[in-house]
């Protein structure tokens, strides 16, 4: 694959094809707004009766999220994040392992989102939760590349800190310039992703360990 050896991971490649796909099928169908508006979890909708009123679409509505296309472009960067790291976390953790971050990553980055945003009327839309609790589980299992000597001689875990606290800076300007800021979606959802990717890992391993 352009000269990286991933390892295999069939799990990760199903993945993969299956939110394509369904991200072709929201923007062709109903559209990306729609389809978020529609489907996509919206924590002041949950919290004012969605999880009474209709159950069943209010407890999928953040798995459904993740699988809604926000657009072209940032729905192709995240399945080639996805498929990178989906494919080495897979290595590691096997297809259960990996299946269980993400769905931990994608509700535990709901839930993040209930507790510190509940007023948050901005529904959710992308794999973005998925890919930043596979980022976390990746830098947990295998350390940060060395194309990121940040915080060299730190733990794992403090080095991911420092990432997360650049990349949350950059993700500051960047909103200010562009004037898209909603603390929701921008913040809390890949960053409470990232730290479930990162606690989840090591138990997982040593759980496929026992399991061996």
């Amino acid at each position: 694959m352009g000269g990286i050896d991933l390892p295999r991971g069939r799990f990760t490649d199903a993945l993969v094809a299956f939110a394509a796909f369904a991200g072709l099928m929201v923007i062709a169908v109903l559209g990306a707004d729609m389809a978020a508006i529609r489907y996509g979890f919206i924590p002041q909708d949950f919290l004012g009766g969605g999880w009474n009123g209709d159950p069943l679409r209010a407890w999928l509505s953040p798995l459904a999220s993740a699988f809604i296309a926000r657009d072209v472009v940032s729905t192709a960067f995240n399945l080639v994040l996805l498929l990178i790291t989906g494919r080495y976390v897979e290595k590691a953790l096997r297809p259960l392992g990996l299946a269980i971050v993400v769905i931990a990553g994608i509700y535990g980055s709901a839930l993040a989102r209930l507790v510190l945003t509940p007023g948050s009327l901005m529904p959710g839309a992308g794999m973005d939760p998925a890919v930043f609790a596979l980022i976390g589980a990746y830098f947990m299992l295998y350390g940060l590349p060395a194309a990121l000597p940040i915080g060299q001689g730190k733990s794992r875990a403090v080095r991911i800190a420092m990432v997360a606290g650049i990349w949350f800076g950059i993700q500051v300007v960047f909103s200010l310039v562009t004037q898209n800021f909603e603390l929701s979606v921008a913040f809390v959802e890949p960053i409470a992703a990232l730290c479930v990717g990162m606690l989840l890992a090591q138990p997982l391993l040593k759980w496929q360990y026992r399991r061996a």
